[in-house]
This record gives structure tokens, C-alpha cells and sequence, in this order.
């Protein structure tokens, strides 16, 4: 918990700091931080990876469709909503990158937010705005289930 309470506490102060770097530092920081987050989630020893590791029913999650949609518990409405979104590849950490719908400059990235032994959050948003959106994971019976899908600010 307190390694999360860190990573959480670093990447808010990084983005204040954010605004007196350059684009390029600003981005290389933003990988930094996303990298570290990937290395916790995957840490074998951390209580989300107990039982049902969440490191690897993500990598099957994000990598098989029919998996996925066995493993989605979302509301009726926000599968509705959220139908575009709901494919493998986009669940797993990603460097800012353009988007197709972007104006030029703005960057996309995601990365694991929350981790907890029955939470796990990959937070997704335009790099030195606002997250679009948070994909939270529950245990439930022991498993890993996509349960929510919480729009961002």
C-alpha cells in the first residue's frame, strides 16, 4: 500500500512540475511513470498478484477476445456506451501516442492507477489534461472481472 501511496504521490508531483519542462521531457517523464506502473502491477509479490494473478488475466485480457468477453461485468448501459473501447488491445499500459482524432500536439496515454488485492485501475487520458476514463477491475469469487467503466473529468 505504501508503494502505491508513492507512485501516486510521484506521478502528482511529476505533473506539476510538468508545466516548466518541454514537450520532450514531459513525455519522457510520462514513460517513466508508466513503466514504473507496469513493473508494479506485474510484481509477483504485490496482492493483487495472489491467487488469480491480475498480471497475467490482464495479458490474457488483452490479448484473446473471447476471454475478454467472458470476463467483462460491465452495466447493460455502459456496454452500450462503451462498446468502441471494449477490445483486447486496448487494455494494457501505453507511452503517450497521437491519436486519429487528435489535434496536433495532444498526446494519449494509459496507465495502472489504483492497485489493491481486490482493485486494479488502468487510468486512460490525454497527457498533462484529464484522464477520458478509468477501467476498473474487481476480484470477484476469486477471479478478475472488467466491472466498470468510470468516465473521467
Amino acid at each position: 500500500m505504501k508503494r502505491i501511496i508513492l507512485l501516486m504521490a510521484g506521478v502528482m508531483l511529476a505533473t506539476m512540475g510538468y508545466a516548466q519542462m518541454s514537450q520532450e521531457d514531459i513525455i519522457k517523464n510520462y514513460i517513466i511513470d508508466i513503466n514504473e506502473s507496469v513493473e508494479l502491477m506485474q510484481d509477483a509479490s504485490e496482492a493483487w498478484n495472489q491467487g488469480e494473478a491480475f498480471s497475467e488475466f490482464i495479458k490474457k485480457f488483452a490479448s484473446d477476445e473471447e476471454f475478454m468477453n467472458s470476463r467483462i461485468r460491465l452495466t447493460a448501459a455502459q456496454a452500450t456506451e462503451y462498446k468502441d473501447l471494449l477490445v483486447p488491445s486496448n487494455f494494457e499500459a501505453k507511452h503517450p501516442f497521437q491519436k486519429e482524432d487528435a489535434e496536433e500536439g495532444e498526446l494519449f496515454y494509459q496507465m495502472w492507477g489504483e492497485m489493491q488485492w481486490g482493485t486494479v485501475h488502468l487510468d486512460c487520458g490525454w497527457m498533462d489534461s484529464y484522464y477520458t476514463h478509468t477501467f476498473e477491475f474487481k476480484r470477484n469469487g476469486g477471479k478478475w472481472y472488467l466491472t466498470k467503466i468510470v468516465p473521467g473529468e
